[in-house]
């Protein structure tokens, strides 16, 4: 039930932001608004106030601003409050202001995470010091070494992990940078390539994790068990632990291990904890994630509030957007080009379950998540696809160049077949979330 709430209201919010944009636009350049609508036909509610029918609709994945003149039957260009009537100038600034209204929602939303305060990883407050260099990756060939302090990039300080991602995150593509390394009580300099690092994907590094506990997923067998958040895990069926990232690796090992043998009734493992300066054992019995095919205890690593200065946020929070933004086209380029995997989408079941999970995680955690919906919204919507606004003001464009509207039937074939697309899409992202569930 809180999932399903949250649901609703988190995508109420989010179609209403977007809604009003239009509405106001509208509204600001005389065009008369017939209906304003939260969800899809059919009604479940509707108000008569002044010239707009107010609805709240039963179908809740989207929603719609009726306006006088868009569509092809009620046309007509004498009548100044009519849509057909208005500039193309005027017809864009309509069109743009429901995604621009989302865009600017999560830009003013995202700030506020920060402001407040995340849950993050407890080793982005630690010195950044490499635990691990994969094999044949970029930090490899730039030469950083495990046990490598990273003090300073392009020579300025960084104290933790979580300043070494921000400085990496602002070097531009076509720069050089250079890396300051603390090894064995030595400064060393490093020269690399921002260019040559994209191209690799990644640095190719890890970092220390402390194999302190900081949580649960529902049912852990590790709680049930017995352990504690803020348990140190030193050791697993006598395997000494120094890092979070040790611990899977000894499970896969440790249970593959079992049911290759002869005897696999047992497959409880024995844990050795430090909890207050004291040590103790317990068995737990991992539980086998069928998606990923790992065996998984059902605990997560430490974590820690991180909170920032108002003007901080702000940074922080615009250059999050930015991040995020950029993975969204990169994203659309893949699928566009064939590579991405039809998989990733999340259609309406998946994207509830994430809501709900935020939804109990806190409000950081909510905000964060409405943030980033409402940006995909924006971008999504501005996509030259017939049926969304940036197919209608893609359809403005080519009416500038030829210096007359396309024809009727062209336009009603186009919409015709965007609502298509967007239905077939629909049923597909919520199959694959149903099927995903089973």
């Amino acid at each position: 039930m809180t999932t399903i709430l949250s649901f609703l209201a988190v995508l109420g919010i989010l179609i209403f932001i977007h809604e009003l944009g239009h509405y106001l636009a509208a509204r600001h350049v005389g065009v008369r608004v017939e209906a304003f609508s939260i969800g899809f036909p059919p009604t479940a509610w509707g108000k008569q106030i002044g010239e707009t029918e107010y609805r709240i609709s039963w179908v809740p994945l989207g929603g719609y601003v009726k306006l006088f003149g868009q569509n092809v039957s009620d046309e007509n260009p004498d009548d100044p409050t009519n849509y057909a009537a208005k500039s193309i100038f005027q017809r864009l600034y309509i069109l743009v202001a429901g995604p621009l209204m989302n865009l600017l929602f999560a830009l003013i939303i995202m700030p506020l995470v920060f402001w407040i305060g995340m849950d993050v990883p407890a080793y982005l407050n630690e010195v950044p010091r490499i635990q691990n260099i994969l094999s044949g990756g970029y930090a490899q060939k730039l030469g950083v070494l495990p046990n490598d302090e990273i003090i300073a990039v392009n020579a300025n300080p960084v104290k933790n992990w979580e300043e070494l991602h921000s400085t990496m995150g602002q070097i531009s593509p076509a720069d050089s940078f250079s890396l300051e390394v603390y090894r064995g009580g030595n400064s060393v300099a490093l020269e690399g390539s921002a260019h040559e690092m994209l191209r690799a994907g990644s640095m190719g590094w890890s970092p220390f994790m402390a194999p302190v506990v900081g949580g649960f997923t529902k049912l852990s067998p590790a709680q049930q068990a017995g352990i504690r958040v803020g348990d140190l895990v030193s050791a697993i069926n006598n395997s000494a632990i120094q890092d979070w990232s040790e611990i899977s690796p000894a499970i896969q090992t440790i249970m593959n291990s079992k049911l290759d043998s002869a005897n696999n009734s047992e497959t409880n493992i024995a844990v050795e904890l430090q909890r207050n300066g004291e040590l103790l054992l317990v068995e737990v019995v991992p539980y086998l994630e069928e998606n990923s095919q790992r065996w998984l205890l059902g605990m997560s690593m430490s974590k820690i509030t991180r909170s920032h200065s108002f003007t901080e946020s702000v940074k922080l929070g615009t250059f999050r957007l930015w991040f995020l933004s950029k993975a969204t086209f990169g994203f659309l380029a893949q699928m566009f080009q064939g590579e991405g995997s039809m998989d990733d989408l999340g259609g309406p079941v998946k994207i509830g379950m994430v809501i709900g999970d935020a939804v109990r995680s806190g409000l950081a955690d909510l905000l964060f998540l409405m943030s980033f919906i409402s940006l995909q919204l924006g971008i999504f919507n501005l996509l030259p696809i017939p049926a969304l606004d940036g197919g209608h003001i893609f359809m403005l464009l080519i009416e500038k160049i030829n210096g007359a509207p396309l024809s009727v039937a062209l336009r009603e074939r186009s919409q015709m077949l965007g609502f298509s697309v967007l239905i077939s899409l629909m049923i597909f992202v919520t199959w694959n979330d149903l099927v995903s569930l089973l």
